[in-house]
C-alpha cells in the first residue's frame, strides 16, 4: 500500500479526537458558568422585550433550522427516496451556519445572565446539554474536514449536535412555552 492510500484509509479509533476536543469545549463553557458571576441582565435582548423572550424565540428558530438540517442531511444522503438536488448543499450549509449564528446570542446570554445554575433537574439538564451543543458542534466540524474518518462517523456526530440541540431547546424554550406560552 502507497504512502498516500494509507493517509486516507478511515480509521475509526481517530473519532475520538474529535470527540475529545468537543468535550474540552463542553467542559469549559460549563466551567465558565459556573465561576462567572451572572449578571442577570444582556444588553442585546432588543428587539425582544425581556430576555426570555429572546431566548424562547431564538431557540425556536435555532430548533426550525435544525429541523431543515435534518430533512436536507437525510435527502443528500438518499435516505428520503428523492432524487438528489444541486441546491441541497448550499441550502445545508447555510442552514447550519444560520443556526450557528442564531444560537449564539442564546448561548451568550444563558452563560453571562444566568450562568450554570443547577437548582433543578430540568435546570441542570439544559446547562448541561447547552454546553455539550457547542462541543458537538466542535466535533462536527472537525469530522466535516477529516479525511481519516470512516463514513459513519459525520452522521454520528452530526446525530449527536441534533440530538443537544433539540434537548436543549426542549428543556428550555419548549419547557418555557408548554409551561407559559409564548412570550409577547
Amino acid at each position: 500500500m502507497s504512502d498516500r492510500a494509507a493517509a486516507v484509509r478511515p480509521r475509526p479509533w481517530l473519532v475520538l479526537i474529535p470527540l475529545l476536543v468537543g468535550a474540552a469545549v463542553s467542559v469549559a463553557l460549563g466551567v465558565f458558568g459556573s465561576v462567572h458571576e451572572p449578571a442577570g441582565e444582556v444588553p442585546w435582548q432588543r428587539p425582544f422585550p425581556s430576555i426570555y423572550a429572546m431566548k424562547v424565540w431564538l431557540s425556536l428558530g435555532v430548533l426550525l433550522l435544525a429541523a431543515v438540517q435534518l430533512v436536507t442531511a437525510l435527502w443528500m444522503y438518499g435516505r428520503l427516496g428523492l432524487r438528489r438536488r444541486p441546491w441541497l448543499g448550499p441550502v445545508h450549509r447555510a442552514t447550519g451556519f444560520l443556526a450557528f449564528v442564531v444560537s449564539l446570542p442564546v448561548a451568550a446570554a444563558c452563560l453571562w445572565a444566568f450562568g450554570f445554575e443547577t437548582y433543578d433537574a430540568r435546570v441542570l439538564t439544559h446547562g448541561i446539554l447547552g454546553a455539550m451543543v457547542y462541543g458537538a458542534f466542535v466535533a462536527k466540524v472537525l469530522v466535516l474536514h477529516s479525511r481519516r474518518l470512516p463514513g459513519w462517523a459525520l452522521p454520528a456526530v452530526a446525530a449527536l449536535l441534533l440530538a443537544t440541540v433539540v434537548g436543549a431547546t426542549a428543556s428550555s424554550a419548549l419547557w418555557w412555552v408548554a409551561t407559559i406560552g409564548l412570550p409577547k
